[in-house]
C-alpha cells in the first residue's frame, strides 16, 4: 500500500479587481504558408542540444529558483514526518493501451498528445512530431518540427511545441516557438483535415509586438467554440533574474480562419493583466473538461515562485474577439499553502530531475467548477507532491471549495496534469497523471483517481529503465509538461504522454497510454457474450442480457455522453447466473447515453454506450 498524506482546505477570501485593457485592438497576421505533411521530405532532424540547465522561462529566473528551493529545503527537510497510512474508496485508473513515441529525444522532451474521435494521433517533443495510430501505435510517419512548419518560414529551429484536438472541427492545432529575444517567433499551425498526416496552414506572430525588447516564452492552448487562446510570458532580452519577467499576455484568435487557411487570421493581445499593480505570471489556459460551452474564456495562476503562498487567481476573457469588454481579475484564497517543490530524487544520486517552479501546469472546466493541478512541496515529508484544487461556482462566485495534496513517501512527482472523466454522482471525476521517480526507483509515468471525494491509490502507467543523466552537471531537465486529453470516443477514458528513464545512454523515452476510469468507462475489450444489449441504436425498448457469478442486487443508471446522471432507473434484485432486464427508453430524449449497472459491493457489471433514434 502506498502512503500519503491528503489535507483537506476550504476557501477564506474572494475578491475581484478589473484588469485594464492595455492593448484589445483586433490584429491580423497573414498565412505564411501551406503545407501537406506527407510530401516534405523526412529530413535528417539533425538537432544541436544545449547541455546545461535553464529555468522555463530562460537562463533568467534560474538565481531566483534555485533560492527558493533552498529555502523550502531549510522550511519542510525531507523525511523530517512520515505520512499516514492512506484509507479510500477511490478505485485506480486502469492501462487499457500503452506504448513507446517520439523515440527522437528532446532536452527535455516536452511532451503533449491530441487524438482524435477517428483514431489519429499526434505527440510533439521539443525536436519532432510523431504520427500515429492510436489503437496500436504504429507510425504513420514523423517530421522535425522545422520542417513539419516549414511553410511558415523563419529557417529550422524550434522547440515548447504544445498540440490540441478540436472535436468540434475534428481538426487539430499546433503551436510551436522560435528563438528567443529578436529573433522569437510563435508559430501556430492549423490542419485543414481530420488527418494531421496532411496539410497545414501556417501563422506567425513576432514575439517583440510591443518593440519593448521583450520575447514570448512558456505558450499554454486551450479552445473555445469558435477561437484559439494561447498565452505567453514576455521575458526581456538577456535580462537577469530580477528584470527579466515582464508580464504574461493573452492571445485571442479566431479558429475559422485558420482552418478555413484564411489570408490573414483575426486576433487579439491582451496585456495589462495585474493584481495589486504587479504581473500575475503564467496564466493557464483553462480547457473544456469535455466540449467547450459559451465563448468566455477562463484562466488561473498562482505564485509560482513563493515558498508558501494561499493566492490561486482566476482570470475571465470575456466572449469572442468582437464583443470587446476587460479581462477580469479574481483572487481566490486557501488557508493550505502550496509552495516551489523541491528536485526529483533519483537512484543515481550524483544526479536530480528538475522540478522547476510551482506554477499551474492542467486545469479543465466542467459544470459550475474547475479542477487544477501544480508540483507542490509537500508540508509534511518534503517531497515533490501534487497540488489539486477545486474551484466552485466559478461563473458566479468563486470559491475554493476542495484542495489536497497527493504525495508517497518513497517518491517525488513533477509535472502533473488532469483531464475529466465524469460526473456520476454528481461529482466531477477526474484522472491525474504525472512523472515520478525516487531513490528507488528508476523515473517513470504514474497517474491517481480522483472521485470527487477523495483519490486512488496510485497506477503505474510505466517504470524506468534507467536514471536520467543527459545535461552537464547534476541537475537534470525533466520536461517542462505532460500531455493529457479526453478520449471523445469513450467517456471515462483519457489519453497521456510522458517521460520515463531509457536504459540507452541514461536517456529520455517518451511514453503514449490510454487509462479508464473504473467508475464510470465504456469497455472497449470484447465480452464475448458476457452481456448483450439490444437493439441498439433502440427507438422504444431495450433489452439487457448478462450474467452474475452471485446473487444480489443490483442498481441500473443513465448518464448523458459527459458523464452526467440523466436517471436512475432501480435498483433490482438478480439471481445468480443470465438475467434479463428490459426498460422503456420513451422518456429519453434522442442522443447517445450510457447504460451503468454494478452491485451492491461496487462489481461493475456493465458500462455501455447506446443511442436512442
Amino acid at each position: 500500500m502506498h502512503r500519503l498524506l491528503l489535507v483537506a482546505a476550504l476557501m477564506v477570501l474572494s475578491i475581484s479587481v478589473n484588469a485594464q485593457e492595455a492593448n484589445g485592438i483586433i490584429r491580423k497576421a497573414p498565412l505564411r504558408g501551406i503545407t501537406n505533411v506527407r510530401e516534405l521530405p523526412q529530413d535528417y532532424n539533425l538537432q544541436v542540444y544545449n547541455l546545461e540547465a535553464p529555468a522555463p522561462d530562460g537562463n533568467a529566473d534560474k538565481i531566483r529558483l534555485r533560492k527558493a528551493k533552498e529555502e523550502v529545503a531549510k522550511m519542510f527537510p525531507r523525511g523530517a514526518r512520515r505520512s499516514a497510512a492512506k484509507t479510500t474508496a477511490a478505485q485506480a485508473p486502469v492501462v487499457t493501451l500503452s506504448y513507446g513515441a517520439n523515440t527522437a529525444p528532446g532536452i527535455p522532451p516536452d511532451n503533449d498528445v491530441a487524438v482524435s474521435t477517428g483514431g489519429k494521433g499526434m505527440s510533439v517533443i521539443n525536436s519532432n512530431v510523431y504520427f500515429f495510430d492510436a489503437q496500436n501505435g504504429s507510425q504513420d510517419g514523423f517530421r522535425g518540427l522545422g520542417i513539419f512548419s516549414s511553410a511558415a518560414g523563419l529557417g529550422f529551429n524550434r522547440y515548447d511545441p504544445k498540440v490540441i484536438y478540436d472535436k468540434n472541427e475534428d481538426k487539430f492545432i499546433c503551436v510551436m516557438l522560435r528563438e528567443r529575444d529578436e529573433n522569437n517567433y510563435i508559430i501556430v499551425g492549423f490542419s485543414q483535415s481530420n488527418d494531421p498526416f496532411g496539410t497545414w496552414a501556417w501563422y506567425t506572430f513576432y514575439g517583440d509586438y510591443k518593440s519593448d525588447s521583450t520575447w514570448f516564452d512558456y505558450p499554454g492552448v486551450a479552445i473555445t467554440n469558435d477561437e484559439l487562446f494561447l498565452t505567453g510570458n514576455q521575458i526581456g532580452f538577456a535580462e537577469p533574474w530580477e528584470t527579466g519577467f515582464s508580464e504574461t499576455v493573452i492571445y485571442q484568435i479566431n479558429k475559422k480562419d485558420g482552418y478555413d487557411s484564411a489570408a490573414n487570421l483575426t486576433y487579439k493581445i491582451w496585456d495589462g493583466i495585474q493584481y495589486g499593480g504587479k504581473s500575475i505570471r503564467n496564466l493557464f489556459p483553462v480547457k473544456p473538461g469535455w466540449l467547450p460551452s459559451g465563448d468566455e474564456q477562463y484562466f488561473v495562476s498562482n505564485r509560482n515562485f513563493d515558498t508558501q503562498n494561499d493566492t490561486i487567481f482566476l482570470v475571465k476573457v470575456p466572449g469572442k474577439i468582437n464583443a470587446g469588454g476587460s479581462v477580469s481579475v479574481q483572487v481566490l484564497k486557501s488557508p493550505k499553502s502550496y509552495g516551489v517543490p523541491p528536485n526529483g530524487r533519483q537512484t543515481d544520486t550524483n544526479f536530480v530531475l528538475n522540478t522547476n517552479d510551482g506554477r499551474i501546469l492542467g486545469a479543465y472546466a466542467m459544470y459550475d467548477e474547475i479542477q487544477l493541478v501544480s508540483t507542490s512541496v509537500h508540508p509534511v515529508n518534503g517531497n515533490a507532491a501534487v497540488f489539486h484544487a477545486v474551484i466552485s461556482d466559478y461563473k458566479n462566485s468563486p470559491s475554493i471549495t476542495h484542495a489536497e495534496f497527493f504525495t508517497v513517501d518513497t517518491l517525488d512527482f513533477g509535472y502533473p496534469n488532469i483531464s475529466y472523466t465524469g460526473n456520476p454522482w454528481g461529482k466531477n471525476q477526474s484522472i491525474i497523471s504525472f512523472n515520478f521517480t525516487g531513490p528507488n526507483r528508476n523515473p517513470g509515468m504514474g497517474a491517481i483517481m480522483y472521485d470527487g471525494l477523495s483519490y486512488s491509490d496510485m497506477t503505474t502507467i510505466t517504470e524506468g529503465y534507467s536514471h536520467i543523466s543527459r545535461l552537464g552537471g547534476k541537475n537534470q531537465r525533466w520536461g517542462d509538461y505532460t500531455g493529457a486529453q479526453v478520449d471523445f470516443n469513450q467517456l471515462g477514458a483519457v489519453w497521456v504522454e510522458g517521460i520515463y528513464g531509457d536504459s540507452v545512454n541514461a536517456n529520455y523515452g517518451n511514453y503514449i497510454a490510454r487509462l479508464n476510469s473504473p467508475s464510470l468507462s465504456v469497455d472497449n475489450v470484447e465480452k464475448e457474450n458476457a452481456f448483450k444489449l439490444y437493439p441498439n441504436p433502440v427507438q422504444n425498448t431495450l433489452f439487457f442480457e448478462f450474467e452474475l457469478s452471485e446473487p444480489g442486487e443490483v442498481q441500473f443508471s443513465i448518464y448523458d455522453i459527459t458523464g452526467k446522471v440523466v436517471d436512475k432507473i432501480a435498483d433490482v434484485t438478480c439471481k445468480k447466473g443470465k438475467n434479463l432486464v428490459r426498460f422503456d427508453s420513451g422518456k429519453l430524449t434522442p442522443g447517445n447515453y450510457i447504460l451503468k449497472a454494478v452491485t451492491v459491493d461496487g462489481e461493475q457489471v456493465i458500462t455501455e454506450q447506446f443511442t436512442r433514434q
